[in-house]
């Protein structure tokens, strides 16, 4: 059998998502380290966006257990639904997520996200987007590692984003 049947032999979870999260965050400061700076930021990036999936699939209602895709299907339908102009980028777009995540937690009567949460999601939307990865890049040494400082404080924040 194959490495990709193997792989979708198993439903995702989402707790699949927080640990490859955590996984692609830790590969980000290897590649970095090779001075892979543009995939660096790239790899990162697939890191800021399932944190912020996973956080707004938690204030849904979502247990660790629960399968992925049904709520992937929700998500899309709130992209289309959604009266914010941000840019879905076909369910990748970090903005559009870091507005859903807003969205969730006001509905829920939580208190604002942190000003530094809209800091980060405004550095890194603005470096990082799902089609770079067909890019050549020049992505210089700070500016991957201010990138992937950023997205370290998302994933060090996870909890609190999601609750």
């Amino acid at each position: 059998m194959g490495y990709r049947a193997v792989l979708q032999a198993h439903h995702e979870t989402v707790q699949d998502l927080e640990l490859s999260a955590k996984r692609r965050l830790d590969e980000a400061w290897v590649l970095h380290a090779a001075q892979k700076y543009h995939t660096a930021i790239y790899v990162a990036g697939l890191a800021a966006e399932m944190y912020l999936k996973t956080a707004c699939f938690f204030l849904d209602g979502a247990r660790p257990s629960h399968p992925v895709a049904a709520l992937l299907t929700q998500l899309r339908k709130n992209a289309y639904a959604s009266p914010s102009k941000v840019d879905y980028e076909g369910g990748h777009g970090l903005s559009f997520l870091a507005e859903e995540l807003k969205f969730r937690r006001k509905n829920h009567r939580l208190r604002q996200t942190p000003r530094r949460f809209r800091r980060v999601i405004a550095q890194i939307a603005t470096d990082w987007f799902i089609g770079m990865r067909y890019r050549p890049g020049s992505a210089t040494r700070e500016n991957a590692a201010v990138f992937i400082t950023n997205v370290r404080w998302l994933a060090l924040n996870h909890t609190y984003l999601r609750s």
